[in-house]
């Protein structure tokens, strides 16, 4: 085997940590921190069973407040059961909500909102999620850059990165999104940019500034074709105050 190289979507998900604080709560004097975990890109299939159990495995070890799925949740139609289960499975460490990707756009958006309706999750288009706890600052998750409640962290739960445009315009604090994949072959870094994608795709990188909102981008936890060059399958764990 080639070092380097990832061939299927079988291996254990890497866990990226990433800290974000508002302009805000930096203002403020801080506040606690929420623990936001952000799975894009599964590309479900009935084979595909393993790479729920590495996500369910990484969201037990990192004891998140929420889990966050980020468009691109289906290949194929008849990978809905393994969504419901997924899901079903990740709701019983935390709440979980979710958003579609083109992948769903592609196959009905419907069929991947059912899975996850039936799996006790929420699905972020229909309502904004809103987390309170003490010691915290509210925390208002939207699947869409509306205004929300100005007193609290305000995060878009996106698919594709160049929603940060909009959201940046909105006054959002963080943009959690996908659907690059890290351009799966990556034969350079510079600071957060992954190269040679990036020359094709502004996002193609890993965080992001505009404004005052960061934009996190996860490599995706698999892809329609399986495989990488020096570009870990991922999940995000942020801690956001």
């Amino acid at each position: 085997m080639i070092a380097g190289f990832d061939l299927g979507c079988s291996a254990p998900l890497l866990v990226r940590q990433e800290k974000v604080v508002s302009r805000a709560t930096a203002a403020n004097g801080g506040s606690a921190g929420w623990r936001l975990f952000y799975a894009s890109d599964l590309h479900l299939t009935t084979r595909r069973e393993s790479l729920v159990t590495h996500l369910v495995a990484a969201a037990r070890a990192t004891r998140p407040d929420v889990v966050l799925l980020g468009g691109d949740l289906l290949d194929r139609r008849s990978a809905a059961p393994v969504l419901t289960a997924c899901v079903a499975r990740l709701a019983a460490l935390a709440p979980v909500a979710a958003v579609p990707g083109n992948h769903e756009v592609a196959l009905g958006v419907a069929i991947a909102r059912e899975a996850v309706l039936a799996g006790e999750g929420k699905w972020l288009p229909d309502a904004p999620l809103a987390l309170l706890r003490t010691g915290h600052r509210p925390l208002s998750l939207l699947a869409r850059t509306e205004s929300g409640p100005q007193d609290a962290l305000r995060v878009l739960v996106g698919h594709h990165p160049a929603a940060i445009t909009a959201a940046a315009r909105t006054g959002f604090d963080l943009v959690l999104a996908g659907h690059l994949h890290g351009g799966q072959c990556v034969r350079w870094q510079r600071e957060t940019r992954l190269y040679p994608g990036t020359w094709l795709r502004r996002w193609n990188g890993l965080r992001f500034t505009l404004d005052a909102t960061i934009l996190l981008v996860s490599r995706g936890a698999a892809d329609t074709l399986p495989i990488r060059f020096r570009c870990p399958r991922e999940v995000l764990l942020c801690q956001v105050s």
